[in-house]
């Protein structure tokens, strides 16, 4: 079977970034986006009651539907959650049992409000702080929880600049790769 990884995270922790790295790497990419009706898991195919209850989402269905759809022209696929969109560490079990490479990629607060203000900032728009932390606070308490550290990938260096896309291939190719 080829790799499956999902990709999950706080705002600003670089989810579209890694994900579009694998794409590039010609891994199918399906990005869900509760933000973007386009992006949502019905437009891409799957049940829309996912996207009203997350946590009625069928892994096995989800991750079989993903196989079906790698073509020759894939070595792999990926799918990217919005920060919204917590799992709980079951659901990450059962993922990893069903061959996802779960990737939780994961920093400080502080580094993830910067890297997301600084996104926002050149979409030209505003950064709402109060709305980062309403939307990312479940992320950041959940995930910080000892029980997902087998999950977690820093995503920012010592210093808190990110690594370079070599560099960042490397070390996810290293977790997909086992």
């Amino acid at each position: 079977m080829k790799p499956v990884v999902f990709v999950l995270g706080p705002s600003g922790v670089g989810k579209s970034y890694l994900s579009k790295m694998l794409k590039n790497n010609n891994f199918l990419y399906v990005h869900i986006d509760t933000d973007s009706r386009e992006k949502t898991f019905k437009e891409n195919g799957f049940p829309s009651e996912w996207d009203k209850d997350f946590l009625k989402i069928n892994l096995g269905q989800l991750v079989a539907v993903l196989q079906d759809r790698l073509s020759d022209k894939y070595i792999g696929g990926v799918i990217s959650f919005p920060t919204t969109y917590v799992f709980t560490s079951e659901m990450l079990a059962e993922a990893k049992r069903l061959g996802v490479i779960p990737i939780l990629l994961w920093s400080t607060k502080e580094n993830c409000i910067r890297a997301a203000t600084i996104r926002i900032n050149k979409k030209g728009k505003q950064f709402d702080l109060a709305r980062y932390q309403l939307k990312n606070e479940r992320a950041f308490l959940i995930y910080g929880r000892s029980e997902y550290e087998a999950f977690r990938v820093e995503a920012f260096q010592e210093d808190g600049s990110r690594y370079p896309d070599q560099e960042w291939l490397a070390i996810i190719n290293k977790r997909i790769s086992g």
